[in-house]
């Protein structure tokens, strides 16, 4: 029996008090529906005066594949300008598309991730919306892989990038409402914050444990187990020879290649003995992204216990595997992979994989898997303690 949960969006009640005769900015995306599976744009804009349309990434109905490239179009159903606040010129609005506007509501579907660049977005919202004084209202949702667990290593405080900030673990444990206090909180935002939150989600719930209905938040991210394993596995991203299950039903659970010895990494990687996973060795061949069309060689991963499961730690497991059998194979992306927006100074790195991680030391070889985590666990704990105050579930 799935838990019965209420998004910000079903919350009407609460909406009404914030929205009624305001002049509302939505920045929305496909992924943010009604308990009816009605788009968020639509529910609002037939309650309340919306007057401007901001999209992100894939389009406020998810109408594109890269939309950061389209810097304004109309919504063809209502009629209402729609700029993008996702490009090479801006990751939030100017005060000038804000001038029709009282009150900017965020709703958007994210991944629990730190390198799932909705969370930027929303916090460069925060900052703009505190800059020509006007309220923000997010509209909370579930956190899909859960907010009972962080994992991973630790944004340091001088990283200022569309992957990593904020001094984040790479699984937040956090909802995206969460999310807003803690950047409100920690990082001293002076923006009129409301937070509309869910009702009868607990922390320890996935997504496809609620009655909410599952909508992609990207195309490689078609479910719960495969967003889990994304938490991990995004950081073979940044290996140019490697693919990661992109173009394929069964994206960040397969790494694979023309070239690679699958038995021989997978026995590897299950020698580890991590709970709550096994590797097994499989062919595949992708539609799309590396090594398209070509028949790889590789591993799949099997979640036994998601619960147990711990995601970055199966990743790192599996790629400290690969470079063993395979160490001449193995290419860094440099950071031009990923969408291509400039960071916002402080610490910089060389190769892709760094800047998902955090940090230099995996790939230059002074850190193994294990050894990384552990460098990071004293911070991760900190981190740990630092977001409970934001908490807003048990």
């Amino acid at each position: 029996m799935k838990t019965k949960v209420f998004s910000g969006i079903d919350r009407l009640d609460v909406l009404d008090t914030l929205l009624k005769g305001q002049r509302v900015g939505l920045v929305t995306a496909g992924s943010a529906i009604d308990r009816n599976c009605r788009p968020a744009v639509d529910v609002l804009c037939e309650r309340y005066r919306v007057t401007t349309l901001f999209n992100t990434i894939f389009g406020i109905r998810g109408e594109f594949i890269f939309g950061e490239r389209v810097p304004f179009y109309v919504d063809a159903p209502t009629g209402l300008p729609v700029y993008s606040i996702f490009n090479k010129t801006r990751t939030a609005p100017s005060p000038e598309m804000m001038e029709n506007v009282d009150v900017m509501v965020f709703d958007i579907k994210e991944a629990g991730v730190r390198y799932y660049e909705y969370l930027y977005i929303l916090a460069d919202l925060m900052k703009a919306c505190a800059a020509v004084k006007k309220p923000l209202v997010v509209l909370d949702r579930v956190d899909p892989i859960g907010g009972a667990q962080v994992e991973g290593t630790v944004c340091p405080p001088d990283m200022h990038a569309m992957v990593g900030d904020y001094r984040l673990a790479i699984r937040t444990g956090m909802t995206v409402g969460e999310f807003a206090r803690y950047v409100q909180g920690e990082f001293h935002v002076d923006v009129e914050l409301h937070v509309v939150p869910l009702l009868g989600w607990k922390r320890r719930l996935y997504m496809d444990e609620t009655d909410v209905p599952w909508v992609l938040p990207s195309p490689s991210l078609p479910h719960t187990d495969a967003n889990l394993l994304y938490a991990g596995m995004c950081i073979f991203e940044g290996v140019a020879t490697v693919n990661e299950g992109r173009g394929t039903t069964m994206p960040f659970a397969l790494i694979g290649a023309p070239w690679m010895n699958g038995p021989a990494v997978a026995e590897l990687a299950q020698k580890k003995g991590l709970p709550g996973v096994r590797y097994a060795a499989t062919c595949y061949e992708p539609s799309d992204s590396k090594h398209r069309g070509l028949v790889c060689r590789g591993v799949q991963i099997h979640i036994l216990d998601r619960d147990e499961l711990q995601p970055v730690r199966t990743a790192l497991n599996l790629l400290d595997a690969l470079q063993t059998v395979h160490p001449d194979q193995i290419i860094w992306r440099d950071c031009s992979a990923g969408h291509d927006l400039p960071d916002g100074g402080g610490v910089t790195f060389d190769r892709y994989t760094d800047k998902l991680l955090g940090d230099k030391r995996y790939t230059s070889g002074e850190l193994d898997g294990d050894g990384l985590l552990a460098a990071h666990a004293e911070a991760l704990e900190d981190y740990r303690r630092r977001k409970q105050k934001y908490e807003l579930y048990e």
